[in-house]
């Protein structure tokens, strides 16, 4: 009896443990049917996939087609009818004893006509705006783009029809210029305007006069002994002493008459020329250096407020080379200078011009100090210093 219940627990192990091989290759078969399932349907997805595009570009293709074929169509019908139609009026129009003309539209100027075709002084002279003196190719003007102003500082090249301004250092065409008197950068606006200023007047046949040429012509230089000269410095609040350490007594000629006027060096050998009521140059234009072989640099606008600094000891810097720009149009001529140097004092006018060079100089060398706040209730350093003494 007990060896025949052990027969049977032995066969019953041997059929349980034949079931679970069974049923882990069955596990095994399935998972990998799986898996291939798993792969057919990624592939026919793929494939649908690029089915799908091709179908796509193929559409977007005959559609691309198709769309330039009508264009062409439709470009060649309404031409064909413009035609007919011109044909049919212009039958018409003999039939009630008329000639059909088409009309062509006038082509408007355009700046670099206009620019071409007219000249700046001219353009001025329509405007109200008369030259106070000429040399050789150049009109110069009281600036009428910005405040008024004593002494001209406009200039117009005849030769090349450009202009410039020194006062803010800005030029250009009649176009350039238009846009400034009638303050527009609307530039059909403009262009009519400058077109409708010549028009007006072209029926009174305008003669425009040339001005005489002027051209000043150095004849000597010595020492400061005019009184009359002296007298100026004087009231300008400066004193003869610091004067003859920079400037000179200039004789001239401007326009076959004698003149004497303070001269103050440049560094190109052309002199600045002041004088009671007067302000000129002698060629060749440049600024003034004044190198004492320091780290620091003062730069003034005019060679007045340099003389009017040495004076002023409140705004005296210490070991300095001295800068004078003579005009403002040279600034961007210093930039050399500026880099050579270590620590930068400003000591420009405080008008719109001067102001707008101090921000223009400041954006390049952010370290500079701006010295005109400390006489910010005077035009310029001249100004504070002969108030000054007036109130003395």
């Amino acid at each position: 009896m007990e060896f025949s219940e052990r027969t049977e627990q032995v066969e019953r192990m041997e059929q349980v443990e034949n079931g679970t091989k069974r049923n882990d290759l069955q596990h095994n078969l399935d998972k990998m049917e799986l898996s291939e399932r798993l792969e057919q349907v990624e592939l026919s997805e793929q494939t649908e996939q690029v089915e799908h595009k091709k179908r796509t570009e193929c559409a977007s293709e005959q559609f691309y087609y198709r769309w330039n074929d009508w264009n062409k169509w439709n470009f060649r019908n309404k031409r064909n009818k413009w035609n007919d139609w011109d044909k049919w009026y212009a039958r018409n129009m003999e039939r009630n004893g008329t000639t059909f003309l088409r009309l062509k539209k006038k082509k408007n100027m355009n700046a670099k006509q206009i620019n071409q075709k007219y000249q700046i002084s001219d353009f001025l002279l329509l405007k109200g705006f008369k030259e106070k003196y000429v040399k050789e190719n150049n009109f110069w003007y009281r600036s009428m783009i910005r405040v008024e102003e004593s002494t001209p500082s406009f200039k117009v090249d005849t030769k090349l029809n450009l202009w410039y301004d020194h006062g803010i250092g800005v030029g250009g065409n009649l176009i350039d210029l238009a846009c400034h008197i009638f303050k527009s950068d609307d530039m059909r606006r403009v262009i009519r305007e400058v077109l409708e200023t010549f028009s007006s007047f072209q029926p009174q046949n305008i003669v425009i006069n040339k001005a005489k040429k002027e051209s000043i012509k150095l004849i000597h230089i010595e020492e400061l002994t005019e009184e009359s000269l002296i007298n100026y410095l004087q009231n300008r609040g400066l004193n003869k002493g610091i004067c003859d350490r920079y400037c000179q007594q200039i004789g001239y000629l401007n326009a076959d008459k004698y003149y004497k006027s303070i001269g103050f060096k440049n560094n190109s050998g052309g002199y600045e020329l002041r004088g009671e009521g007067f302000k000129s140059c002698i060629a060749p234009k440049d600024i003034s250096l004044i190198d004492n072989d320091y780290n620091k640099l003062s730069i003034f606008e005019g060679f007045m407020d340099f003389l009017s600094y040495l004076i002023l000891p409140e705004f005296e810097v210490i070991d300095c080379n001295c800068l004078i720009l003579n005009s403002l149009s040279l600034i961007n001529q210093i930039d050399e200078i500026l880099n050579r140097h270590t620590r930068t004092y400003l000591f420009l006018d405080n008008d719109t011009a001067g102001q707008n060079a101090t921000n223009k100089l400041k954006k390049k060398f952010p370290c500079m100090v701006d010295m005109a706040i400390f006489y910010n209730n005077h035009k310029d350093l001249n100004d504070y210093l002969t108030s000054k003494n007036t109130e003395k």
